[in-house]
């Protein structure tokens, strides 16, 4: 069965059920309530075999606030803000979706005797930085919890803003599925201490991960064949960069009749600037971006290194077969008006989507039908498709302020897990009653999406080291060069600035 323009929402969704299977570290410590649950190995063996052991059960902070500082500014246009699955409407409308965040919230409240009080801050990523800097240098402890955009929260652990999330007192459990251990892993500077939290709460993660949409009817028109099998070169891992672009080569039509490629034609690719969306690409060709130290976890940027050097070379080239192709369109519609286009049959492929813009009206309501894969591989050899987030994408942090890490650590595991729990089924399950469509091909689309976030290093410090390392495949792209001879210049000051930010961090984060 074919995905409907008007069902594509379900998928999205079902991928809730599965978010996590990643693996990590696991701090240790109890609640620091004064009653600290009994997390023994006798304690555990007893509760074997009758129901899954909490050892949050006793815990009871008697209605002390929990103070989440939650974003609501829109980085992306095409599926706007996710603190709707953060802090809810506090109502019931019927919505299960809605409904379910509000239970969730209750439930963690009820669980632990906690309030969870949120202060909406609708600021872009240039503020960020300025913004909680200033509750940190008052001294004042004014929140537990703080939800923001990636790479200046990067900055902001760099600058000793934040709390080690490995620390002792902190009773998070990394091993479980509701938490996103390599990622995190992957935004360390050393191993031993990590500041950013990645996890089911902090959904913008999966909402903003990067996904190519492409329009069935033009492929099937265009070349008269079963436009599932895209599916299939997904599934065989064929589908590579050199396929996308035979895919979109051919695909032009002057659809306004003045003889100009222009806005309104039908091109068969399309996105609205050469910058922001070659970030996905850029991660999904899988570039050495670094590599690290194996005593200490500290990482070197290995772009130009010689096992490096070639495959570097060979994205950029393989990225101007897309974006420099007959059939592109770049910077002829603006974001706002991307899926629209789309949606309207003018482009075969849209790229600098989401999996949370599968929620956007114009895609439901879309006449024809829609395929969803992941961004190719370089080469077929790879074997695996990488995701990118984004750079804005919003995800958690301890303020340096903090004093009472097992009370903090404690009710941000449990809004993990009753997110698990509560949120995610009761996600799908609207989406099984509403727009659901039984095509489990295009669900292990999304999976394959969803299961491969990659790359999140250069995501995050990108801009800390000077916006060198995501820029220069998109200057050698964009400018029609060499990408050895963009970063030639930047190769060993990059090094030196990430030796630099090193040492900040240890300085600024009292580790010896």
């Amino acid at each position: 069965m074919f995905l409907s323009g008007k069902r594509i929402l379900s998928l999205i969704l079902c991928i809730t059920m599965l978010s996590g299977s990643l693996l990590g570290l696991v701090a240790c410590g109890a609640p620091d309530d004064g009653k600290n649950a009994d997390t023994s190995a006798n304690s555990l063996v007893e509760e074997a075999g009758t129901e899954e052991y909490d050892p949050f059960k006793d815990v009871n902070y008697n209605d002390r606030p929990f103070r989440i500082y939650t974003s609501t500014n829109i980085a992306c246009t095409g599926m706007g803000n996710s603190n709707f699955l953060i802090e809810g409407t506090n109502t019931t409308d019927g919505g299960l979706v809605n409904d379910a965040v509000l239970e969730r919230n209750v439930t963690v409240e009820e669980k632990l005797g906690v309030k969870l009080e949120f202060t909406q801050v609708n600021i872009t990523y240039n503020d960020v930085q300025a913004d909680v800097r200033k509750y940190v240098s008052s001294g004042d402890h004014e929140f537990d919890l703080v939800i923001n955009d990636l790479f200046p929260f990067a900055n902001l652990a760099i600058e000793g803003n934040f709390r080690n999330t490995l620390e002792p007192e902190c009773v998070f459990d990394f091993e479980k599925e509701y938490w996103y251990a390599d990622y995190m892993e992957d935004l360390r500077l050393i191993d031993g201490y990590q500041y950013l939290l990645a996890g089911d709460y902090f959904i913008d993660l999966i909402r903003s991960a990067h996904c190519l949409l492409y329009n069935k009817d033009i492929y099937q028109e265009y070349y008269q064949t079963d436009p599932n099998e895209v599916y299939n070169w997904v599934l065989n891992y064929e589908w590579t960069y050199e396929k996308m672009s035979q895919m979109i080569t051919d695909v032009y039509e002057d659809t306004n009749h003045n003889s100009v490629k222009d806005k309104g034609d039908m091109f068969g690719f399309m996105v609205c600037e050469f910058w922001g969306p070659s970030i996905p690409f850029s991660i999904s060709g899988n570039p050495t971006f670094i590599t690290r130290d194996e005593t200490d976890g500290i990482p070197t940027v290995t772009l130009m290194a010689d096992e490096g050097k070639g495959r570097a070379d060979a994205l950029a080239n393989a990225m101007k077969l897309i974006f420099l192709n007959d059939a592109a369109s770049i910077d002829k519609t603006p974001e706002t008006e991307l899926l629209d286009a789309f949606t309207q049959g003018q482009a075969l492929i849209v790229g600098y989507q989401r999996l949370g813009s599968l929620e956007n009206p114009s895609l439901r309501g879309m006449e024809g039908d829609i395929g969803i894969v992941p961004y190719p591989m370089l080469y077929a050899d790879d074997k695996r498709y990488v995701t990118s987030t984004h750079d804005t994408s919003e995800l958690g942090a301890i303020l340096a302020t903090a004093t009472d890490l097992g009370f903090t650590s404690t009710v941000i595991e449990v809004l993990n897990r009753e997110t698990a729990k509560l949120l995610m089924p009761k996600y799908y399950k609207e989406a099984l009653q509403i727009q659901y469509v039984d095509d489990s091909t295009a669900a292990s689309m999304i999976d394959i999406i969803h299961d491969n976030f990659g790359n999140s290093f250069a995501l995050a410090y990108n801009n800390a080291l000077g916006s060198t390392m995501l820029q220069s495949f998109t200057a050698a792209m964009q400018e029609n060069r060499e990408f050895s001879t963009v970063f030639k210049g930047y190769s060993r000051s990059i090094n030196r600035q990430l030796e630099n930010k090193i040492k900040q961090f240890k300085k600024n984060n009292n580790i010896d």
